[in-house]
């Protein structure tokens, strides 16, 4: 299958609309202050908290996951041709967090009552598909470094890659512990708040935003930083 870059670049550019773009005029029409560095995304989509436009952030998401999911297949054919099991994981994981993200925007958070059995579903919605995503693209970094020593392009790509996954995947990960110790030992959780009540690196709302962000980048890195061999695109004339 031929993914042409002048196609995925529109996708890529609608994706940004119907993501970033709903979400902020969803929070700009938030009751509250909504400061991203603090607020989870969660708090947009919810009834209780965004009463008048939480409607117009699930419609944005939504849609974004739809439009996400050509390159599903876009992953899978062009890393098939470096590791084809790793990117048949790389594709369904990456589909699996799409499916999850979509379903994360249809159930609304609330937390006084189960859905489907499972009390806070929308949350665990949210971080299966963070989760899908993740893995999706650790495995595209392993492909990617399969070839990043035969040219510059494949080099670019799995070193923009490798920034845009470690990064928000340490952040979230070291937050996390940090979380975990003051739980786990009482006697640190008021020096750690008390270093970090100010930092943006204490709270899951700027890891989310950090970490929606990279996915997005993951992609356009996929689109204009893969080599023409990874994109299916046919040899000219001149070049064959």
């Amino acid at each position: 299958m031929v993914y042409r870059k002048s196609t995925l670049a529109v996708l890529l550019a609608l994706i940004f609309l119907s993501f970033f773009g709903t979400l902020t005029l969803s929070a700009s029409m938030f009751p509250q202050n909504y400061d991203w560095r603090y607020r989870v995304i969660s708090n947009l989509l919810s009834p209780r908290d965004n009463p008048d436009c939480y409607w117009i952030a699930a419609l944005g998401l939504g849609l974004s996951g739809a439009l996400m999911l050509p390159f599903a297949g876009y992953l899978r054919h062009s890393l098939g041709m470096i590791a084809p099991r790793m990117a048949k994981v790389t594709a369904t994981a990456f589909v699996l967090g799409i499916i999850a993200l979509i379903c994360a925007c249809v159930v609304f958070p609330q937390h006084t009552h189960k859905t489907l059995g499972i009390q806070r579903l929308h949350e665990f919605l949210g971080h299966s598909s963070a989760g899908f995503f993740a893995i999706s693209m650790l495995c595209g970094c392993w492909c990617a470094s399969k070839v990043r020593a035969q040219n510059s392009a494949a080099a670019w790509l799995f070193w923009s890659w490798l920034l845009v996954t470690a990064g928000p995947l340490i952040g979230l990960f070291g937050s996390e512990t940090l979380l975990l110790l003051t739980q786990l030992e009482p006697s640190w959780a008021e020096p750690i708040r008390h270093t970090l009540r100010h930092s943006v690196l204490w709270h899951l709302g700027y890891w989310e935003w950090t970490g929606a962000a990279g996915i997005f980048l993951f992609l356009c890195a996929a689109v204009f930083l893969a080599p023409a061999q990874a994109q299916g695109t046919a040899p000219s004339r001149t070049e064959a």
